[in-house]
C-alpha cells in the first residue's frame, strides 16, 4: 500500500454545500463544474481559481473534453450539460460559448460523450425518463453533428425504459456507441445505421441500475450499478458470438469501502477504481489487471489520507506529468494528492 498525501487545496465557500461534481485537465488548467451552476478554471499545481462562469438554472449534470483524436492532450472545449436540458460548448482559451444543444421539451441530460472535435465530431446526450406528449414515458439518447448543431441527427427512443446515466464513444471505432441505464442494460450501438433497430448491435443486462460504464479495451466493456455490482463483458464479435463474463459481485465486500466513485480507463491496460469510505475519512486508488482473467491487485493501491473528510468523492483523474491525483467532492472541494 501506498499512502498519497494532501499538499494543495480548493474550496467553494461561497454558497455553503456547494458539491463539485467533476474535474477535467485542459490545456489551460483543471476544470470543474459544481451544483452551484458555475465552471471554474483552477491552476492544476496549486489549485489557485484563475476564472469562473456562472450559468443560472441550468443545474450541471456533465463535463467532458471536445477533442480531436490528433490532439490529445490538448483540451480547448469542453461540453457542459445540465438538467435545463442543453449542453454547452467553452473554448476554455477565450471563455467564450462556441455551441449549444437543446433537448427536444428540455428533457433533463443525465449524460454525455464527445468524440472528434467541435468542427467535425459527433455529440451525444442521454436523458432522463420523462413524459413525452403524445408519445408517453421516453429516455432517448441523441447525436448532433458538431458541423451543424441545429438538429440532432440521430434520436434513439425506445432501447432504454429507464434514466440514461451513461454514455460512451468507441476509443478506437468512434461509430461505436455504448449507452447504461437504469434499467439495468448496456446498449452498444453502430451509429452508422440508418435506424434505431438496426444501430443496436448488442444488449447485454447487467441485472442492475447502471451507475458507470464504458470500454476497457476494444472488446470488453465494464458495468458498475448504483449498489456496487461489478462486471467486465466482451462485445459480440459479429457473428453473435462473445466470453463468459466476469462478475465480481458486490466490491464493497470485495475491496473494503463504503462506495466507488468512479472507474478510469487510463490506456495500456490501466484501469483504476477509486472506492471510497467516508466513515473512516479514506479514499483508495485500486488497478484492475487483466492478467488473464480480470483481477484486483490490492498490492498496488494508494491510500489518500484523510480523502474528503466524511464527504463523499464525486471524482478523481491523474496529472502524470507531476505525478499528482486530483479529487473532487460533496465537501465543494478539489484536493490534488502526491507521494
Amino acid at each position: 500500500m501506498y499512502l498519497l498525501n494532501e499538499t494543495c487545496s480548493f474550496k467553494v465557500s461561497d454558497p455553503p454545500g456547494t458539491y463539485i461534481y467533476d474535474l477535467l485537465p485542459t490545456s489551460t488548467g483543471l476544470a470543474t463544474i459544481s451544483s452551484d451552476d458555475t465552471l471554474r478554471l483552477l491552476d492544476p499545481l496549486t489549485l489557485t481559481q484563475i476564472k469562473e462562469v456562472k450559468e443560472q438554472g441550468r443545474d450541471y449534470t456533465c463535463l467532458k473534453a471536445v477533442q480531436a483524436i490528433q490532439n490529445v492532450g490538448q483540451i480547448n472545449v469542453v461540453a457542459i450539460a445540465g438538467r435545463d436540458g442543453g449542453v454547452s460548448l467553452v473554448d476554455v482559451r477565450t471563455w467564450m460559448k462556441v455551441g449549444s444543444v437543446q433537448t427536444e421539451g428540455k428533457a433533463p441530460i443525465l449524460s454525455l460523450a464527445c468524440t472528434g472535435s467541435e468542427t467535425g465530431g459527433v455529440l451525444a446526450v442521454g436523458t432522463e425518463l420523462v413524459n413525452v406528449a403524445r408519445v408517453g414515458d421516453q429516455a432517448s439518447v441523441l447525436m448532433w453533428d458538431m458541423r451543424n448543431l441545429g438538429q440532432a441527427v440521430v434520436s434513439y427512443v425506445e432501447s432504454h425504459s429507464d434514466d440514461v446515466t451513461e454514455l460512451q464513444f468507441h476509443p478506437l471505432h468512434p461509430q461505436i456507441l455504448l449507452s447504461g441505464s437504469t434499467d439495468g442494460l448496456l446498449n452498444i450501438y453502430n451509429t452508422t445505421s440508418p435506424t434505431e433497430e438496426d444501430a443496436l448491435h448488442q444488449t447485454i443486462n447487467h441485472g442492475h441500475s447502471i451507475h458507470h460504464a464504458g470500454f476497457l479495451n476494444e472488446r470488453e466493456v465494464f458495468a458498475l450499478s448504483h449498489d456496487e455490482k461489478f462486471s467486465v463483458y466482451e462485445q459480440d464479435d459479429g457473428r453473435g458470438e462473445g466470453g463468459e463474463p466476469r462478475h465480481f459481485g458486490d466490491l464493497r465486500e470485495g475491496l473494503g469501502g463504503e462506495y466507488v466513485a468512479d472507474v478510469v480507463v487510463r490506456g495500456g491496460g490501466s484501469t483504476v477504481l477509486g472506492v471510497g469510505s467516508h466513515s473512516q475519512a479514506s479514499f483508495d486508488l485500486i488497478q484492475l489487471k487483466k492478467t488473464p482473467p480480470w483481477t484486483f491487485a490490492p498490492e498496488t493501491k494508494n491510500t489518500l489520507r484523510g480523502g474528503h473528510g466524511s464527504e463523499i468523492v464525486r471524482a478523481f483523474c491523474f496529472l502524470d506529468e507531476h505525478q499528482t491525483v486530483l479529487t473532487a467532492g460533496e465537501d465543494g472541494q478539489v484536493k490534488a494528492w502526491r507521494s
